[in-house]
């Protein structure tokens, strides 16, 4: 609902009744005194000159505070235009009252220009109430539209018009009798015509209904002080008595208490306004907050969508990769079968890379997020003693590798894989971070935590350029890197954190610029052995039963895998069938091939993997050993927890020969 001013707004009951109260008390203080009114006090002109004065100030300051209102009312704007009149009346009956500022004489105007003045000041202003009064109406106007500006200029041309009268006409206001000024009967005239203006005013006031509303309760006030004033003060017959003292002093408090109105009225508006801000501005900030989370939920949701994407290209990539490592593995062991010794130092450097390859596979897998570690209980400082000649051909000449363990260190279930891929990782980027070369520390020793009071701890100490304390927190996110672009994946750390996290551990990284970085990772010892990881016996712990003369059916869809493989187990004495999918296997089966072991991949094409044809081979036929190998496959941990032996490629002989044990 639009604003429509001070004049709609309802007077409380207190209200009504301080109003009703101070009227009464006016009237009586007239009544009280209107037998004295006559008695003359001693004539203080400059009383005049100070009334006027503040009754002008008291009265702009109402018409400010009432035109400032926000699309006022029609009537609201008459009652501004009202106090706008009485105040430049104001000004001119200070101006033209004798002795108010010069000593002996007014401003200007002749010695009855004052009293024409002040005749019609009062009346004026009961004039534009009952003007405000008849042009009340509920109507309000289209929102945008100003009101018009017709009072205002009314109230300058009345003020105007009144202060060139009283310099174009002598009527006689006053009158002496030889030792005083009295009042003339046009002044007593003029002053009652004003005092009926005020009371037809009131009498509207109270005819319409308005007197529940708060200004035109305060009005009437105003118009019966007013009046009684003047009254009072013509009835005295002359100026410097009881009664024109009394009429004034009655006029400022009027005005003072009306003004005191209109400002605790503009007081609680703004109140109002500072509380609908500061509401505004909460819900504002709730706004940008929730606007800001959705943001940020979005960027995530966009990011995890980024992730999974990749995550599923990488799963894809290395199964496909995994299985041309297989391949490379099988025939560099063919290889080496049968030109023997004088190829080893070649076959040894392609393993290593197809081992750099594998570790490669192993990161794109971290994008997947469903990549398990395959802990097994070990030592590590052989671990980092086998790793060291790799490393040190890894850093290079300009930095100094010192690898130590103490001594005494209890086993940790680790994935060896992942190890040795975490400890590159941080090599790699210590040795980044050391441009002008230094010193690279590597360091296993016995350290505890509060859930773990057996635990190792290994450290990677470098004396490079530190991380800067801002992005120290963001240094295990996926992709995020400091390095220039094309130099870094910014996956080295990430997989670190996801390796340490998996295998139970916690992973620390104190940096100080210009000083050098330590990432400690913290492993909990175990109690396993290594010839009972994962339920497993491993080939070392225990004599492997004999296989030769077994029958070996391998499934397997990729051709130079299937043929890799059969050759391998062939040369262990083993009798090989070899079949594409697991249709084929199972119709193999079912015409009544032996076999005593099965090897299958399990992802296949068609609508059987390699897990759903172990699991009916286990019904239908319990005798036969099943191996499960998998380049990449997230149902691959799945078949591990049912029970099922999972190879995983890239794997040589030996390992599989295990498997089959």
């Amino acid at each position: 609902m639009p604003y429509r001013g001070f004049v709609q707004e309802q007077a409380s009951p207190a209200q009504r009744w301080a109003v009703a109260l101070l009227c009464a008390l006016v009237l009586i203080s007239v009544a009280a005194v209107a037998p004295w009114a006559a008695r003359p006090w001693p004539p203080l002109a400059h009383i005049s000159g100070i009334y006027g004065a503040a009754t002008a100030m008291i009265d702009l300051a109402t018409f400010w505070l009432l035109i400032s209102t926000p699309r006022p009312h029609r009537s609201h704007v008459i009652v501004a235009s009202a106090y706008l009149f009485a105040s430049l009346m104001a000004v001119l009956h200070v101006l033209t009252f004798p002795g108010a500022l010069f000593a002996d004489r007014a401003v200007f105007g002749s010695p009855h220009a004052v009293s024409w003045l002040f005749v019609g000041w009062r009346a004026g202003f009961g004039l534009f109430v009952v003007w405000a009064i008849l042009a009340e109406t509920d109507a309000v106007g289209p929102i945008g539209r100003r009101p018009s500006a017709w009072p205002l200029l009314v109230a300058l041309l009345a003020a105007g018009a009144l202060a060139v009268s009283s310099q174009l006409t002598d009527f006689g206001a006053l009158r002496s009798d030889g030792q005083r000024l009295l009042l003339s009967p046009v002044s007593r005239v003029g002053a009652y015509l004003s005092v009926g203006a005020a009371a037809v005013a009131v009498l509207l006031i109270w005819r319409r209904g308005l007197f529940g509303r708060a200004i035109y309760a305060w009005l009437a006030f105003v118009l019966v002080a007013e009046g009684a004033g003047v009254w009072l003060s013509t009835h005295s017959g002359q100026r410097y008595t009881i009664a024109w003292y009394m009429a004034r002093a009655e006029g400022l408090l009027a005005n003072s208490v009306m003004l005191g109105v209109v400002a605790v009225h503009f007081r609680a508006v703004q109140k109002r306004l500072t509380d609908a801000y500061l509401t505004l501005q909460h819900r504002t900030e709730q706004l940008q907050a929730q606007v800001q989370k959705r943001e940020t939920a979005e960027a995530q949701l966009a990011r995890a969508q980024k992730l999974d994407a990749v995550g599923r290209l990488g799963a894809s990539l290395a199964h496909d990769l995994n299985n041309i490592l297989q391949v490379l593995t099988g025939r560099l062991a063919i290889i080496r079968r049968r030109a023997g010794e004088s190829v080893e130092g070649d076959v040894q450097v392609m393993r290593r890379s197809v081992k750099k390859a594998e570790a490669l596979t192993r990161q794109l897998t971290l994008l997947s997020g469903r990549r398990r570690n395959q802990p097994r209980p070990l030592e590590v400082a052989p671990v980092l003693a086998e790793m060291e000649d790799a490393l040190r051909s890894l850093v290079g000449a300009h930095c100094q590798l010192h690898l130590s363990a103490e001594e005494g260190l209890p086993r940790v279930a680790l994935d060896p894989l992942e190890l040795e891929i975490a400890v590159t990782n941080l090599a790699t980027n210590a040795c980044d971070a050391m441009n002008l070369g230094g010193r690279l520390r590597i360091h296993a020793r016995h350290a505890s935590t509060p859930d773990h009071p057996q635990a190792i701890a290994i450290e990677v100490t470098d004396e490079g350029e530190g991380i800067k304390p801002e992005i120290l927190g963001k240094v295990f996110e996926p992709f995020f890197t400091t390095k220039v672009r094309g130099h870094g994946t910014g996956l080295g750390l990430a997989q670190v954190h996801a390796f340490v996290t998996g295998s139970g551990g916690t992973v620390q990284v104190d940096s100080e610029v210009g000083r050098g970085t330590t990432v400690t990772m913290v492993f909990p010892a175990t109690t396993a052995t290594a010839a009972t990881a994962n339920g497993r016996l491993d080939a070392a712990a225990v004599e492997r039963p004999p296989l030769e003369g077994k029958v070996v059916l391998i499934v397997e869809d990729n051709a130079d895998v299937r043929d890799a493989s059969s050759q391998l187990l062939s040369a262990e004495g083993l009798a090989v069938r070899v079949v594409e999918d697991a249709p084929q296997a199972l119709a193999l089966l079912d015409g009544g091939f032996a076999a005593d072991c099965l090897v299958s991949d399990i992802v296949m094409p068609g609508a059987m993997d390699g897990v759903e044809l172990v699991r009916i081979v286990k019904v239908r036929f319990p005798a036969i050993r099943t191996v499960l190998v998998t380049g990449y496959s997230d149902i691959a941990e799945r078949a591990r927890e049912e029970g099922f032996t999972v190879l995983r490629k890239p794997y040589d002989l030996a390992s599989l020969m295990e498997a089959l044990s």
